[in-house]
């Protein structure tokens, strides 16, 4: 560990807290390398002793520990050194206390374990850049109450020195609302960690919450709707199935038209759960009226609140025609069957004035050859070494037969990345399947 007094290196302080001192050597190793000054600790009680005596930039924890857990080590950071970054890292199995973690310990990131010591840097970076943005606010505001200050001593006989006060104040006040909307724009970074989250729980249905979003976008385009209104509707899309993570595993790997009488009971809860996850963050408050009522019906007999007509909110009316289309194509819909597309394209018509508003309905049968598009692209193919080429982008994560990332989904191979993987092959004795865009070459 780092003492107190040492040199602090450009890229700032970071404390990683693990109960396994494997792990803690890696991530000591690996951030060390990238410039960082490391502090280790091995519980959080050791963590907090850290901090009391210690400034830190970044905190890196565990979620599952012996005593305190991360979700309350990283919630205790955020009441007692709300300045510093807080990142969690976790196993799959934590879908409950990450999320408590998430709202509790306010995290900016979390990284899954095995993690990709690529992203893992990147994610502590962004963090950094976030935490130094705030504060850059900060210095701002006080600058601005000093200006104010001097202003008013000098109101007295000074008009042309109020003149040149008062211009310094209109270019500080235009930079405090370029560093408010940075700020805001930070919050939205979350939204890829939650819609992983959801990814991670729901692989009978892959890129679902993505698809919904895309197509709930083209259809508010359709409508010439403004662009915060479509940015509102393509995050709550991307995020209206996160309450579902606050389900029994049970429930969530089953089908609708199989559930119990007390199943559709919970099941019907999720709504409300996942709108309750996103009210902590404020510039998302239109997203989670969103993610509340994507269930309810044009008719009135919807979830959770009956709501009927233009008493909806617009993008909840538009993301239930999204997510229900392509739910349809699933066999694990409320149906109990996938539909082809032209009966799926079918059931969403005929279904107008009662599921679904008939304005919606009519721009989504306007953008339906762009959506059997962008679904088409959707697509992916699993192939062997010997089939990759350079320039294809992998559909999903390449985990090798020891749980390890090798690349991540959306890496471009170049012939580098295939002679490696072969290499892979030879000295392992194992066959690698990875999955391919299959339009994309």
């Amino acid at each position: 560990m780092t003492t107190e007094d040492a040199v602090t290196p450009a890229s700032g302080r970071i404390l990683i807290v693990d109960d396994e001192p494997h792990i803690l050597s890696s991530l000591e190793r690996l951030f060390e390398e990238e410039d960082f000054d490391v502090s280790t600790a091995a519980n959080a009680d050791a963590a907090l002793v850290i901090l009391e005596e210690a400034a830190m930039d970044v905190i890196v924890s565990d979620m599952r520990m012996p005593g305190m857990d991360g979700a309350a080590l990283l919630a205790c950071c955020a009441d007692r050194w709300p300045d510093m970054a807080r990142i969690l890292l976790t196993g799959y199995a934590d879908i409950e206390s990450t999320i408590r973690a998430i709202n509790d310990g306010r995290i900016s990131h979390y990284a899954s374990k095995p993690w990709d010591d690529e992203q893992l840097v990147s994610k502590v970076r962004e963090a950094l850049e976030v935490k130094r943005l705030r504060e850059h606010n900060r210095q701002l505001v006080e600058i601005k109450e000093q200006q104010r200050a001097e202003l008013q001593r000098l109101t007295e006989n000074q008009e042309s020195i109020i003149q040149n006060r008062t211009a310094e104040l209109e270019q500080t006040a235009q930079q405090l609302d370029m560093a408010y909307q940075e700020l805001q724009e930070s919050y939205y970074q979350s939204v890829p960690l939650l819609s992983h989250l959801i990814e991670m729980n729901e692989r009978h249905k892959k890129n679902h919450s993505t698809r919904v979003a895309n197509i709930a976008k083209l259809i508010g385009e359709t409508m010439g709707l403004p662009d915060r209104d479509l940015r509102q509707i393509f995050v709550g899309a991307l995020l209206h199935d996160i309450g579902k993570l606050g389900l029994e595993q049970s429930i969530r790997a089953k089908a609708p038209d199989s559930f119990t009488q007390l199943e559709i009971k919970r099941y019907r809860q999720h709504s409300i759960l996942g709108e309750s996850a996103l009210l902590s963050f404020d510039p998302m408050r239109e997203a989670a009226a969103i993610v509340r009522h994507h269930h309810e019906r044009f008719d009135g007999k919807g979830f959770p609140d009956h709501l009927s007509g233009s008493d909806i909110p617009l993008g909840a009316r538009i993301v239930a025609v999204a997510n229900d289309y392509d739910n349809l194509l699933l066999p694990t819909n409320f149906l109990g069957k996938a539909l082809a597309d032209a009966q799926a394209h079918e059931f969403i018509k005929q279904e107008a004035g009662k599921r679904y508003d008939p304005e919606v309905v009519t721009a989504f049968d306007h953008t339906i050859d762009a959506v059997r598009q962008l679904l088409a692209n959707d697509k992916e193919v699993v192939l062997t070494l010997d089939k990759l080429e350079p320039g294809m982008v992998l559909s999903q994560d390449l985990i090798n037969q020891h749980g390890m990332v090798m690349l991540v989904a959306g890496r471009t191979l170049s012939e580098a990345h295939i002679s490696k993987l072969k290499q892979f092959e030879t000295s392992f004795n194992t066959k690698l399947n990875v999955s391919i865009k299959q339009n994309v070459t």
